[in-house]
């Protein structure tokens, strides 16, 4: 290469360097917006993965024409954490193959938007993308090399053993605890926790493997993922979950002993039903202990429809608009066994109002209103009622929490 080409070429590399930034925020959002399962928050594990490796590859192409005798150690060390990252998140290579071949559109692109502009010649050019295809080829393969050698590293082998223990601790009818013994100290190295926390996840919501902690039974494959965690549910694991679960709607159980783990998934799966149809507002480790009432009064809709058809039949000649209101006052009675004045602030109607509707329905439903357990049923069956109108049949909760 002559003189005036050598000069040509290095003040082509210092031009594609100052677009790097431009390049690699391209690269980012459209790895994203084409790849699901890389369209993460911006906090999260794989949004700083995807930005520090596209950062650190696309300006470590550049350094090999800079500095032609430079090591491509950090490279070749980025590539196999990459490759190890995706075989811990259970993934084969074709999502981050495609991601590579994105950069390198976006990459060989702006170098011939630049060349035109500059008017850099052909064999410059050329010898450029050349060895972009060669240097992308060459990160391929340590993103394949350290794929493998996670795959076969015994932590992952390791992974399949715990989510057949996960199916057996959850198995009903329930086993031996003997079984659940022996296939933990036989194929995982599992120490038996007196107490476990169990999290209901959604079956299309992103999950970060790598963050859980080593000792968590994983099962994200099945129609109902779920995981469970040994013991209460700490500060320290709690900020686990958030690291792995934080773009998720996801529930978390109840801490129970062990054998009552199948319970404890359950209720946390109700509640998630509850949250998909909103009932109550979905999000990201929703804790199942807040919503034990709501599971419980919504347990049986027939039997709610049937209690209030029993505790409302008085009201049934009512037109739909009178029987509406006296409901609506005779629920805020029942529940908060308040005065008129609060009553009627909550209702934004007159005091005079709420006694009036309330003699109504004296008139209506007798002494029944001063039996106790007359009133707690009616109490229940109301907020039941309230909870129930809370819901969206067609409603769709976005996995994303």
């Amino acid at each position: 290469m002559s003189e005036t080409s050598r000069t040509i070429f290095a003040d082509f590399i210092r031009l594609l360097r100052s677009e790097l930034p431009d390049v690699t925020q391209e690269v980012v959002t459209e790895i994203r917006k084409s790849i699901p399962e890389y369209n993460r928050s911006a906090d999260s594990a794989y949004d700083q993965i995807l930005r520090i490796s596209t950062e650190l590859l696309l300006a470590g192409f550049l350094d090999t024409f800079t500095e032609p005798g430079a090591q491509l150690t950090q490279r070749d060390e980025t590539c196999r954490a990459v490759g190890q990252f995706e075989a811990i998140e259970g993934r084969n290579l074709d999502h981050i193959q495609a991601a590579t071949r994105i950069a390198f559109h976006i990459a060989w692109r702006r170098t011939v938007v630049i060349a035109e502009r500059e008017e850099i010649p052909t064999s410059i050019v050329s010898s450029t993308v050349d060895a972009m295809l060669v240097y992308l080829e060459e990160a391929v393969a340590q993103i394949r090399l350290g794929h493998q050698q996670a795959t076969g590293h015994a932590d992952v082998r390791r992974r399949e053993d715990r989510r057949r223990l996960l199916h057996l601790i959850l198995q009903q009818p329930a086993v031996v605890p003997e079984a659940i013994e022996d296939l933990a100290r036989a194929t995982c190295w599992w120490p038996l926790p007196e107490e476990a926390t169990l999290i209901a996840v959604h079956p299309e919501a992103p999950c970060t493997r790598a963050a859980l902690d080593a000792d968590v039974l994983v099962d994200l494959d099945s129609a109902e993922p779920a995981l469970l965690v040994p013991g209460p549910l700490t500060e320290a694991r709690h900020g686990m979950l958030h690291a792995a679960l934080s773009d998720a709607t996801c529930v978390v159980g109840l801490t129970v002993p062990l054998e009552r783990a199948t319970h404890s998934l359950r209720w946390a799966r109700r509640v998630l039903a509850l949250a998909e149809e909103g009932v109550i507002k979905d999000g990201s480790l929703i804790p199942c202990q807040d919503h034990l009432m709501t599971m419980w009064l919504l347990s049986d809709p027939p039997l709610v429809e049937e209690l209030t058809r029993r505790h409302l039949e008085p009201l049934r000649e009512m037109s739909d608009g009178q029987r509406r209101r006296l409901v609506e006052t005779l629920a805020e009675a029942v529940t908060t066994r308040s005065t008129a004045v609060d009553i009627g602030e909550r209702l934004k109607i007159h005091p005079q109002t709420v006694r009036y509707r309330l003699r109504q329905l004296e008139s209506y439903m007798g002494d029944s209103l001063d039996d106790a357990d007359t009133r707690f049923s009616l109490d229940a069956t109301l907020r039941a009622v309230r909870l129930r109108n809370r819901r969206n049949p067609g409603r769709g909760t976005d996995p994303r929490g």
